[in-house]
């Protein structure tokens, strides 16, 4: 949904492909499933959505959805790290936590894949099967739940307060950030206990995500963030920063370091907790780009961000060994 979303506002063509014969791309044309996939006309694969959106803000340079200024385009990016990484989890978490959760979500899923054919009893076995997959092992897949449910709240409340004071937060026009918020809270509307969560605390939050599906007729302009202090305080970047160097770049540092020992599991401390989890093959690299981004910013760029990044808990992360 965040790729959909980000080539509708685009105007990029695109046919959308999704049931079994996405299922089949994602399992022979690519190294590791994973969806969405994008193919190319000429016949390329790809998955990373933010791979993705680099190789196409290359090949298709109008209407961007990187910042013109170059240190809210690492804000952006940071953003969008952000949400791929790690608040994709406790969403994970909500969507297959209770079993009235689970049965009506596999459900919605496989509907596409059996286009609807939802009255024969294989439906229903694999709707409970893929329930069942998607439950087992959650907490060593996903982590403490508690720590989860924490961070993803504290992201809402942020967000609910952003999106009341407009639709995005680097001018009138959308940022890889809001596309890659956009990509969660698109899911979370439609879980039943979700859904019913966000309605009833962070209703403006929830009425952003519906617009946000179809931006092909935003016309607008950048604003920039980054060099304007009471702007960027008001616009509740900071706060989503702290996020970050609270619980995103420590699971990046943490994973990084478990895989290169060859190592099944890791521990770190987030917020005066340890979170403890297994380590995961999708997010390597993810912290190692952040850093590249970053060194390769200019020093006018690191002038502006380096006192926001300390203050936020983020520098030391980024600033490591690229």
């Amino acid at each position: 949904m965040k790729m959909r979303s980000y080539l509708r506002y685009r105007r990029i063509p695109f046919i959308w492909v999704a049931g079994a014969p996405a299922h089949t791309v994602a399992e022979t044309k690519v190294e590791t499933y994973m969806v969405p996939v994008l193919e190319s006309p000429e016949g390329d694969f790809m998955t990373d959505s933010t791979l993705m959106m680099d190789r196409l803000e290359v090949r298709f340079p109008q209407r961007s959805a990187i910042p013109e200024n170059e240190a809210d385009a690492f804000l952006a990016s940071l953003i969008e790290d952000l949400m791929d990484e790690w608040i994709m989890w406790p969403f994970y978490v909500y969507r297959w936590r209770t079993e009235a959760d689970a049965l009506h979500n596999s459900r919605w899923i496989l509907y596409e894949h059996f286009h609807g054919k939802t009255k024969s009893s294989i439906f229903e076995q694999m709707s409970k099967f893929w329930a069942t997959r998607q439950i087992k092992g959650m907490d060593r897949f996903c982590g403490d739940p508690d720590i989860l449910d924490e961070s993803l709240e504290t992201f809402l409340s942020i967000a609910d307060d952003v999106f009341s004071n407009g639709l995005f937060m680097f001018g009138s026009r959308p940022s890889r950030a809001e596309f890659a918020i956009y990509g969660i809270l698109s899911q979370m509307i439609i879980d039943p206990t979700a859904a019913s969560y966000m309605r009833e605390k962070f209703n403006n939050a929830y009425r952003w995500t519906t617009v946000m599906e179809d931006l092909s007729g935003i016309e607008a302009e950048w604003k920039s963030i980054a060099s304007d202090p009471d702007s960027l305080e008001a616009s509740r970047i900071p706060d989503i920063l702290k996020l970050s160097g609270t619980y995103h770049l420590p699971l990046l540092e943490a994973n990084e370091k478990a895989l290169a020992n060859g190592e099944k599991d890791f521990s770190v401390e987030m917020n005066g907790k340890l979170y403890s989890r297994k380590a995961h093959n999708r997010h390597d690299g993810c912290l190692l780009a952040l850093r590249h981004q970053y060194a390769n910013l200019s020093d006018h760029a690191k002038s502006l961000l380096d006192r926001l990044l300390k203050d936020t808990g983020c520098f030391t992360y980024l600033a490591g060994a690229a």
